[in-house]
């Protein structure tokens, strides 16, 4: 299986030589944007308001997430979630859901176009496009297109990299799964965990990693998040 963790923040990868390993992920961002937004253009008028594989959002509050986490310069980013943070409570799950949903207010037509325009900006190399900003859209990007049943353009390196970052960061539930099994991403060429295989999708298993639903198995056997 393919090595992703050359692709990683240095805090996050094994000691190695790092001459030449870029953390900027500007290209497969663009296209996985441009892959989203194609999507939503041809897809129902009423799409926008299915639930999304986020809890309580809906599909537009997910795009409204993307535009606002990805799109928003940094300096007003960070104003901007620091006002929601201190509108409520100080808590910073609320103040990202209203912040997302503050974004997600616009007209589709004017989502889809912020959608291209940020992909614009991530293909020049402008903006933020590492490892962080590429799992909020490969994420957030199936949270969309999952329920829908539509097929995200993801390559099997951005997949792989934000499956493998988020294995390393994933609450203990899911750590618990991949101590003893690994989860094999049939069409993209990646594993992540030890132990027995449980095959699905990159799609199946990175919503796993990130506690949209159980995991995927495709061996005849059953696995949860809460297993021991």
């Amino acid at each position: 299986m393919p090595d992703f963790t050359r692709y990683l923040p240095l805090g996050l990868t094994p000691k190695r030589d790092e001459t030449g390993v870029s953390p900027r992920w500007n290209e497969q961002m663009a296209s996985i944007l441009l892959s989203l937004a194609d999507l939503l253009e041809n897809a129902a008028s009423d799409a926008w308001d299915e639930p999304s594989e986020c809890e309580g959002w809906r599909v537009r509050d997910a795009v409204g997430h993307i535009v606002w986490r990805v799109g928003t310069p940094s300096r007003e980013l960070v104003a901007s979630a620091t006002r929601a943070w201190v509108h409520n409570g100080l808590r910073v799950n609320r103040a990202i859901d209203a912040a997302s949903k503050v974004a997600a207010e616009a007209e589709p037509a004017e989502l889809l176009a912020r959608l291209r325009a940020i992909a614009a900006d991530k293909a020049a190399g402008r903006g933020r496009t590492g490892v962080s900003e590429l799992t909020e859209v490969v994420v957030h990007g199936f949270d969309i297109t999952h329920p829908l049943g539509l097929a995200l353009n993801v390559s099997d390196t951005a997949s792989g990299a934000v499956a493998l970052r988020q294995a390393l960061l994933a609450p203990l539930g899911v750590r618990a799964v991949l101590r003893r099994r690994s989860l094999v991403a049939t069409d993209a060429g990646w594993s992540v965990g030890r132990g027995a295989p449980l095959r699905g999708t990159a799609e199946e298993h990175i919503l796993f990693l990130f506690g949209r639903r159980g995991p995927a198995g495709r061996d005849g056997t059953s696995a949860t998040a809460g297993s021991a």
